[in-house]
């Protein structure tokens, strides 16, 4: 599913931080009533770093005037349903399965999105509830999470103007820092999310944590600094925090601590004369007790550090977000109780690359995960013989089968799809659809 969601972030490229506050406010000047664009001004802004899709892109659109009788009652809604598909062509079936798509992997999610306009009920100007359950079902036992859960559960409140924003509640950290699906991170479909740094030292990813975020803008609304103060994921990772926190509201867990996150970074969006532009860089501190992997004594904290930057490299078009775009993103974390220790990404992805395709997307992604000599020491005494590095090269399209309908396909090539024990290299076919109704 990361391969999707970053194939619908891009479309709507820069859909984060600064460009969901751009549409704060709107209802003053808003389009005429109940058209899509009308609607859009409901969208959720509890995810900074995914866009929700236009309603001008629904399926459904106003269809029996429900979206109309819900905004004359200040509520949003969004359903969407993602099915996917992965399989390793190599042919490399296991029992019991290893990775993601060494069997056919089949998973689906399906998400209602609610917000509610706060501000009818006394609250300050703009702000916006987001109430989110979902629900996750997937053939891989022993892989990915069964959901049926609360994702997102925040009040959202802008003031002055955008130039400070709070946001409090039980989401999933990984939406507000980082972006790790910009960048078609369909790379690390074998590995998962495990394989990702920020995920690694304890941004929630599938179970939401309570969590209080503030950012801070600049005048201009480019520089900001985004800082949050949430609860850990649980050092026994993402499998584990679904199983301790099942409906996703605990407040808490067994063994996960504080964590504090900030980031600072420039964004542009995209226009007449300026190139789309976001560039961050964050620092993540956990004071939960991780285990030092020599000595399999618990640590103190964990923590780890990433930089991102994303551009737009041709002309934009006006009013769109059209054209070539470089993604490149470097993380570390500790080696002594991490299983990776760094990694880097580049992506160069181009949206509307085919005539008459003008929201189609296609990506061209480099992986490279480093394996921590720690972990490589501790497996090598046991026996094992981890590599000393993953990669992977990707290829994906995104094809717009109709307004509200995505069909994604996608190839990755990557080596050592396992940690330990040591298997072949994964030639790994990913398909899915993306509805919005």
């Amino acid at each position: 599913m990361l391969l999707v969601s970053s194939v619908l972030t891009h479309s709507a490229f820069a859909g984060s931080t600064e460009e969901t506050n751009d549409t704060v406010g709107q209802a003053s000047k808003a389009p005429a009533p109940y058209s899509c664009e009308y609607f859009d001004q409901f969208l959720s802004r509890a995810t900074a770093v995914i866009r929700p899709q236009s309603n001008c892109e629904s399926l459904l659109g106003d269809a029996g005037g429900i979206r109309s009788e819900l905004a004359d009652r200040g509520i949003g809604a969004q359903l969407t349903w993602n099915p996917m598909g992965l399989y390793d062509l190599k042919g490399q079936n296991r029992d019991p399965q290893e990775y993601g798509g060494q069997n056919f992997t089949y998973s689906q999610s399906v998400a209602l999105t609610l917000t509610y306009d706060l501000e009818r009920i006394g609250f300050s100007k703009d702000a916006q509830l987001t109430f989110t359950p979902q629900v996750q079902t997937s053939n891989y036992q022993q892989g990915y999470p069964r959901l049926h859960n609360v994702a997102i559960l925040a009040v959202n409140q802008p003031f002055n103007d955008g130039k400070l924003e709070l946001q409090y509640g039980f989401y999933p950290l990984i939406r507000q820092f980082y972006g790790m699906i910009l960048g078609g991170n369909s790379a690390s479909a074998a590995l998962g999310p495990t394989s990702v740094i920020p995920v690694q030292v304890g941004l929630s990813l599938n179970a939401p944590t309570p969590s209080f975020d503030v950012t801070f803008r600049d005048d201009s609304k480019r520089w900001y600094n985004h800082s949050s103060i949430s609860r850990s994921m649980t050092p026994e990772g993402f499998l584990a925090d679904v199983q301790k926190n099942p409906y996703g509201l605990k407040w808490h867990v067994d063994g996960a601590n504080p964590m504090f996150v900030n980031e600072f970074g420039y964004k542009v969006q995209p226009g007449q004369g300026s190139h789309s532009h976001w560039f961050r860089a964050g620092l993540i501190y956990n004071t939960s007790h991780y285990t030092y992997l020599k000595t399999q004594q618990p640590t103190d904290s964990n923590y780890g550090a990433y930089v991102a930057n994303t551009i737009q490299l041709t002309t934009p078009s006006p009013g769109t977000a059209q054209g070539l775009y470089l993604d490149t993103k470097a993380s570390w974390a500790p080696k002594d109780r991490n299983a990776y220790n760094g990694d880097v990404q580049f992506t160069l992805f181009d949206i509307g690359l085919f005539p008459g395709r003008p929201r189609d997307m296609t990506s061209i992604g480099f992986t490279r995960s480093f394996i921590s000599k720690d972990f490589r020491d501790v497996m090598g005494e046991r026996g094992l013989a981890p590599a000393d590095t993953i990669t992977a090269v990707s290829l994906s399209h995104a094809f717009r089968v109709t307004k509200g309908i995505y069909w994604i396909n996608g190839f990755t090539y990557q080596d050592n799809p396992t940690l330990v024990p040591k298997r072949g290299d994964a030639f790994l076919w990913q398909t899915s659809m993306y509805w919005n109704f």
